[in-house]
């Protein structure tokens, strides 16, 4: 494997020029002291007990428990169900892609892109064209007081009419703040009073109007207009981001557990070779009990066998609790959580040497994790709130004007005819100012803007940290776990060799005494404990290159997985889905 990646800033989304400066140097902080050639490669040195054992080491090897020369077969008896135990082995990457496709957690987040894709959706809705229409009836009937002037009646003692109304508007709205409406309104007016008549009746009054508003100050500008576009947008990208991090910690969680049920294997395997072991030691005392073995010595070998029974039950537990832990993630359609069946890893423990080098592996986090773009989107939402901040600070002074052209004739053709003569033009020019003495709102919400785009900026320079912290503690685990193989290996070695040695003596009738065959039993535990170390000491290996995997943002790629969120054609299907289920 070769660890490398780019040391320039990752981020290509809207950042202002004077905050590149600042992006670049928190990266260029925690990498400008490290050597750009220090390639190194894991390693470990022979120890002298291999060395001194070497000619011995295929033997060792058919001695020891669970080694690639000596396999005991597992059993793990019947299931649940009565039924034999059914196996079902699976590869490393096969799990990986089914836990990626088919977990329930990474299912939930896989939607939220597109929830939060609708939100964009929203805010640019602000600005479409809007169609709006009313009718209305106003019938009145009043009695009045009637004036008289020198004993003449003035008007007549009723006041009624028809009165029909109809408007429609379009109205749209612009990323400068310009608000544009086009409308138009048709009355019908009928008089109803008796002795009392109008010209033309009934009478239809026609209207055309353009009307603009057009915010000068406060609430001026496409940046401050399209905020909300923008902040919906940079969620919707987090979110994304958000999958990405869920998607790497499921790929970590599936490696570790996918080894951990490997390692569980191995136990079960190690504990039935010792039950095999000491039922051959125990049979050798139960044949000398008439020699030189007491009863009581006996006992003692029988209560070790069946103490070592007891944990290969223990084993046959823990591996079947493994297998559901792993099927639990992967939750695949076709090996439900409720099967019996037990998973089986195929692939073995890795133990090659790994090539790194520290300042590419940081480079490469850098580059990769998503917690770098989350950081930096929120750099964008707080230079986004401060800029809205900044310009409700302003004065609200706003422009508004509006043009009519009225017509008035005995149909609604005519009245509407008459508005294109240009007889009859009415004019609006308004001007509108407000601004709150002392403004100390607008002051505190664009102090408290700036505030949190500095935390924002602060908070980036601590995921830069976390970020390096994680892959140096990783990297570090990759090491030591590697150095670790080679340990406990030759701890291995070692105490195989001090059961060869003793079942040489056997082989020449040395002794077999009753304490002889205690101290058999005593290496034979031994041994079991170094290889089930060694076992460990492989599999945290494999998980710390997981870890470092997931540190460095690399744990998809290194197993092709793509990030795949539900798309805008997906959705309706998943709808009509949906609908089906709620029966809605």
């Amino acid at each position: 494997m070769a660890l490398g990646g780019c040391e320039s800033s990752p981020f290509t989304g809207p950042v202002e020029p004077d905050l590149t400066s600042l992006i670049d140097a928190a990266v260029d902080r925690e990498i400008a002291g490290l050597p750009p050639d220090a390639n190194l490669v894991t390693k470990w040195e022979t120890s002298d007990v291999e060395r001194t054992l070497a000619e011995h080491r295929d033997e060792l090897e058919a001695i020891g428990p669970a080694t690639p020369s000596r396999r005991t077969p597992v059993t793990l008896g019947p299931d649940l169900t009565g039924a034999d135990q059914e196996r079902i082995s699976i590869p490393l990457d096969q799990a990986m892609i089914t836990a990626v496709d088919n977990n329930l957690v990474v299912e939930i987040a896989r939607l939220q892109p597109a929830i939060n894709r609708e939100d964009v959706i929203n805010a640019e809705a602000a600005f479409d064209f809007v169609l709006g229409g009313s009718a209305a009836l106003t019938r009145t009937d009043q009695p009045r007081a009637t004036p008289f002037v020198g004993g003449q009646a003035i008007g007549v003692p009723i006041n009624a009419s028809s009165n029909y109304r109809f408007d429609t508007s379009l109205t749209k709205r612009f990323h400068s703040g310009t608000v544009v409406e086009l409308s138009t309104d048709l009355d019908r007016f009928e008089n109803k009073a008796p002795g009392f008549a109008f010209l033309p009746d009934p009478a239809y009054t026609a209207n055309l109007r353009l009307g603009v508003v057009q915010p000068l100050l406060r609430g001026f500008g496409e940046d401050v207009n399209t905020a909300t576009i923008r902040l919906a947008d940079n969620a919707a990208r987090s979110s994304v981001a958000e999958l990405t991090t869920q998607l790497l910690d499921l790929a970590e969680e599936t490696e570790n557990a996918y080894w951990e049920l490997a390692k569980r294997w191995k136990a079960l395997e190690i504990l039935q070779w010792l039950v095999e072991e000491g039922i051959e030691v125990r049979d050798v005392l139960d044949g000398r009990r008439d020699f030189d073995a007491n009863m009581a010595q006996y006992a003692d070998a029988v209560a070790r066998v069946e103490e070592r029974k007891s944990r290969v039950i223990r084993g046959r537990r823990s591996v079947r609790a493994g297998s559901d832990s792993l099927k639990l993630l992967l939750n695949d359609p076709e090996l439900i959580i409720g099967s019996e069946a037990v998973l089986y890893p195929s692939l073995l423990q890795l133990d090659s040497p790994i090539a790194y080098n520290l300042r590419d592996a940081i480079s490469t986090a850098l580059d990769n994790r998503p917690e770098i773009e989350q950081a930096l989107l929120l750099i964008d939402d707080a230079s986004i709130r401060q800029l809205v901040a900044d310009n409700a600070r302003l004065p609200l002074l706003d422009l508004a004007g509006e043009i009519a052209y009225v017509g008035l004739d005995t149909s609604a053709g005519d009245a509407y005819s008459n508005t294109l003569d240009n007889d009859f033009i009415d004019y609006v020019l308004a001007l509108s100012f407000e601004y709150p003495l002392g403004n100390r709102g607008a002051e505190a919400g664009y102090r408290q803007a700036r505030l949190r785009r500095y935390q924002a900026l602060l908070a980036y320079r601590q995921a830069v940290q976390l970020i390096v912290f994680d892959v140096k503690s990783a990297l570090r685990d990759v090491v030591a776990n590697y150095e670790f193989i080679q340990a406990t290996r030759a701890f291995r070695v070692a105490q195989a060799e001090n059961l060869r040695t003793l079942l040489v003596r056997e082989e020449t009738m040395e002794g077999l005494t009753p304490e002889f065959l205690n101290l058999k039993f005593d290496r034979q535990d031994r041994l079991a404990l170094a290889r089930q170390e060694e076992i460990d000491a492989l599999a945290n290996h494999n998980n710390a290159l997981s870890k470092l995997y997931r540190a460095m943002g690399t744990g998809l790629k290194m197993r092709g997985i793509d990030v795949e969120v539900v798309g805008e054609e997906d959705v309706e299907d998943l709808l009509r889905r949906t609908d089906d289920v709620t029966g809605r």
